[in-house]
């Protein structure tokens, strides 16, 4: 079959996307960036475009001709100047299950989630929940499949969040540690999607995909723990509902500056509330039980690289934050100390111009800093950064010698704040 997969290159949508190609389909996946799905799944073909800018039929004709099938595996977790969860999840699937039926596709696989409803509480819930029923109510071979907290080699969400709690060094930090989740393999997600496109036995079927058994959330943190291969927190310190309340703040507001942070708040209202499914569902479209979340993470088993990301996420805010705040400071001291700054420069061979020297760099400093703050911009602030602070070497080393006594020191802050720097720029791609 041809078949079109939607968020194709994501968190489930890579690996349905491999399994179908594996079957022997001719796969077309659909992202915002063709070139990452090339070089993560180079054997589909790719179509660049933004869900959520495809918002009624006529906009989803052209991608969908020559196509049997449809695999809806898009998503946006939160809304934020990057997302807006209303029309990537609810809008634009909807015109798109328009657009099918109008062009003769009949067969539709959606990806929902356990708790998805018209008025659950969060947004994401409900929106998936929205087209779900729009689906149900229209005339495609429609199946829609409801996965637990799913567990992949790759992190998002709520399981990005468990692999970061799970990577704190010495003591851990837990909330809602009691909640019960049950799981789900992203390899039998695939499956599930591969049995569907298969066969018309599945259609029709609204089916959630767990595993068995359920587990409280903090023993799920310790699973992954044990994966990642640390020895178990000696001391686990459950925070109290406020403390966690400050941080899913900040974790929002750090979302409407375009950071797509594991702790925002629809994140962690999914793991409160639990995640619950009927397991005998899975059974019937698998004909066997989905893996337990022992063997899901036995699958694939843990990588160096594994743990240095997951160290590496936790250290990512804290560092970009330092750096922010770094380039800012230095620049709010200049304008308050302006005539000291300039006064440096005075007795330099740029004396006659001192003042638009400092002028330039405290904007320099400011935009630095902002630029790191949002994320749109965040690449190009630091490698301006890196670029800044190599010049400032070279001037300050040609303009005031003097201040040289000691060649080590500047030589060290600055290489250490060009590996600061450097630091972020591998995590950045995932943000």
């Amino acid at each position: 079959m041809r078949i079109l997969v939607l968020g194709g290159y994501g968190l489930i949508g890579s690996v349905i996307t491999r399994r179908l190609i594996a079957d022997g389909h001719d796969v077309t996946g659909l992202g915002r960036n063709p070139g990452t799905g090339q070089r993560l799944v180079p054997d589909a073909q790719w179509i660049g475009a933004d869900v959520a800018r495809l918002a009624g039929a006529a906009d989803w004709q052209p991608v969908i001709t020559g196509i049997d099938a449809v695999v809806n595996a898009s998503g946006a977790l939160q809304s934020g100047p990057r997302d807006n969860v209303s029309a990537v999840q609810s809008t634009a699937i909807k015109a798109l299950i328009e657009a099918c039926e109008k062009a003769g596709v009949k067969r539709f696989i959606q990806i929902s989630a356990t708790m998805a409803a018209a008025d659950a509480g969060t947004d994401f819930m409900q929106t998936k929940g929205e087209a779900d029923a729009r689906l149900k109510a229209s005339n495609l071979d429609w199946t829609i499949y409801r996965p637990g907290l799913v567990i992949a080699h790759a992190a998002y969400g709520g399981t990005a969040l468990l692999r970061m709690l799970a990577a704190l060094p010495g003591i851990g930090l837990m909330a809602f540690g009691d909640r019960r989740i049950q799981t789900i393999s992203v390899d039998d997600i695939a499956e599930a999607v591969s049995l569907a496109a298969g066969s018309e036995q599945l259609t029709g079927v609204d089916a959630d995909l767990v595993e068995d058994n359920d587990h409280a959330l903090a023993d799920i943190v310790a699973g992954i723990r044990h994966w990642l291969g640390w020895t178990p927190h000696k001391v686990t310190l459950n925070l109290p509902r406020w403390m966690t309340a400050i941080a899913v703040h900040l974790a929002d507001l750090a979302g409407w500056l375009g950071w797509r942070s594991p702790l925002r708040s629809n994140a962690v209202k999914v793991l409160d509330d639990g995640i619950a499914g009927d397991a005998s569902q899975t059974k019937a479209v698998l004909g066997r039980s989905a893996h337990s979340l022992k063997q899901s993470l036995e699958m694939e088993p843990a990588t160096l690289a594994d743990r240095w990301h997951a160290r590496f996420s936790l250290l990512f805010p804290i560092v970009v934050s330092g750096l922010a705040a770094f380039w800012l400071i230095s620049g709010l001291v200049a304008v308050f100390r302006f005539s000291a700054a300039e006064q440096v420069l005075r007795d330099s061979i740029a004396a006659d111009h001192a003042g638009w020297l400092v002028a330039a760099g405290i904007a320099a400093d400011i935009a630095i800093g902002a630029g790191l703050v949002w994320r749109m911009t965040t690449a190009l602030a630091v490698k301006a950064g890196i670029a800044l602070t190599l010049a400032y070497l070279v001037m300050g080393s040609w303009l005031t010698p003097e201040l040289w006594a000691d060649p080590l020191g500047p030589f060290v802050k600055s290489a250490a704040l060009i590996l600061m720097h450097l630091m972020v720029l591998p995590l950045l791609e995932e943000r």
